[in-house]
């Protein structure tokens, strides 16, 4: 089967995704509850892999389908893509001329569909994208009167909260998005109000604060996701952490307040 580029260093990219042994994407793949019109819905297990680890959703669309509900894709964009079969049909064996009206596949063919991250539109009201299981201290949000919302999110980002914490955006299953804007809401109330723009001390703070809380609830291990992201921000990840660990205290210790004592 011959691909195109793309599709080859998309497919490349997955590969080697497993080829490391990380296999959190089907974890995170079971526990998104699809709306029943989402074209996701009918498609394979290996195509919600493909697309999920390519976008970090499964609510990806071919381009006429997001126009069929009154969205655009955004124009230079990048498309992910899935494999559909080539299929003939079956003849019956004892009539040449006649067939049985099932189909044999001989092939597969690439897809380009697109994240909705990348589209532009009429809002998807209707679509609850809020994951199957819900994260640990989902109830603190209630408790700190934090108004939580589940929905897709601009291309440069997977959650967002408000200067003052009281309203978090979530457009990621993935319970440490969660943690991250959750830590971002619990800084903002113990300082007053967050600091505009993506400052490295607050991006330390809930990065490292949603670190904790992920081997905490025995999530997974995020360490080095968080170290490249606080690289990202700062050149030396250690002082910028040493300058963050008081105000990740405080976090900790504000999140314990309200935590659930039954709770594992």
């Amino acid at each position: 089967m011959k691909l195109s580029p793309k599709a080859r260093a998309a497919l490349d990219t997955v590969i080697d995704r497993f080829r490391s042994g990380d296999l959190s994407p089907v974890i995170k793949i079971a526990r998104i509850e699809l709306a029943g019109d989402a074209p996701a819905t009918r498609w394979s297990f290996s195509n919600r892999v493909l697309a999920y680890l390519q976008t970090g959703t499964l609510d990806c669309r071919g381009y006429n389908q997001w126009q069929a509900v009154g969205r655009q894709v955004v124009r230079g964009s990048t498309a992910a893509f899935i494999f559909a079969p080539l299929t003939v049909r079956r003849k019956k064996k004892d009539r040449d001329d006649d067939d049985d009206g099932t189909r044999a596949v001989y092939g597969f063919r690439t897809v380009a569909v697109h994240p909705i991250q990348n589209t532009e539109g009429d809002p998807m009201s209707d679509i609850d994208y809020a994951p199957r299981i819900l994260p640990p201290l989902i109830d603190v949000t209630a408790a700190l009167d934090i108004q939580l919302t589940w929905q897709p999110t601009p291309g440069d980002r997977l959650g967002s909260c408000s200067l003052d914490g009281k309203r978090l955006t979530i457009g990621s299953q993935d319970p440490v998005i969660f943690f991250h804007e959750l830590a971002h809401a619990c800084h903002a109330r113990l300082d007053g109000q967050l600091k505009i723009g993506q400052d490295t001390h607050q991006e330390t703070v809930a990065e490292f604060t949603a670190t904790v809380l992920m081997e905490l609830y025995g999530a997974r291990n995020h360490s080095g996701n968080a170290w490249d992201y606080i690289k990202f921000y700062d050149d030396d990840p250690i002082t910028a952490i040493t300058r963050a660990l008081a105000t990740v205290e405080k976090i900790l210790a504000l999140l314990d307040s309200f935590a659930d004592p039954a709770a594992p």
